[in-house]
């Protein structure tokens, strides 16, 4: 294991133990870390207080089971199956996502997260009303199919 992902793996540990001292030392002072479209959020302080409001507000971070990771110099990609349970109703919930860690030495400098959030509103899209579209798939507004 080179030393890049094995700074990304104690990462994943800090964040699942929500100590965010320990996180902060695996990131550089001028992170930046993104969440889909979402806006970009910088510095090593804005991460913590991005992920501890989501973890406090939105779904608390229980572990994932990795599907596949690429090591190439300077990058980690971890595809995987993220398990979260939501704050509100107490949901469990497995999100599709990948990561994108680019490393400046043993620091991530630059986090790109692609989750798949739907399972966050599947409780809505089963209240809506849906219709059909002409060849036997029912939709929900423009938010995709359901069967």
């Amino acid at each position: 294991m080179s030393e890049q992902l094995e700074a990304v793996v104690q990462l994943s540990g800090f964040v699942l133990k929500e100590d965010w001292e320990q996180v902060k030392r695996f990131l550089t002072d001028d992170i930046f870390y993104k969440v889909g479209s979402s806006e970009p959020v910088y510095g090593k302080q804005a991460v913590v207080n991005f992920l501890s409001s989501m973890f406090a507000n939105t779904a608390k971070f229980t572990g994932h089971n990795v599907r596949k990771i690429w090591n190439d110099p300077g990058v980690v990609v971890v595809e995987m199956d993220a398990k979260y349970i939501t704050v509100q109703d107490k949901r469990h919930l497995t999100i599709a996502c990948c990561d994108i860690y680019r490393m400046r030495g043993n620091q991530v400098s630059e986090w790109r997260v692609y989750a798949d959030i739907l399972p966050f509103y599947e409780i809505q899209l089963q209240e809506q009303p849906t219709q059909t579209n002409g060849h036997e798939n029912k939709y929900s507004s423009s938010v995709g199919l359901i069967k």
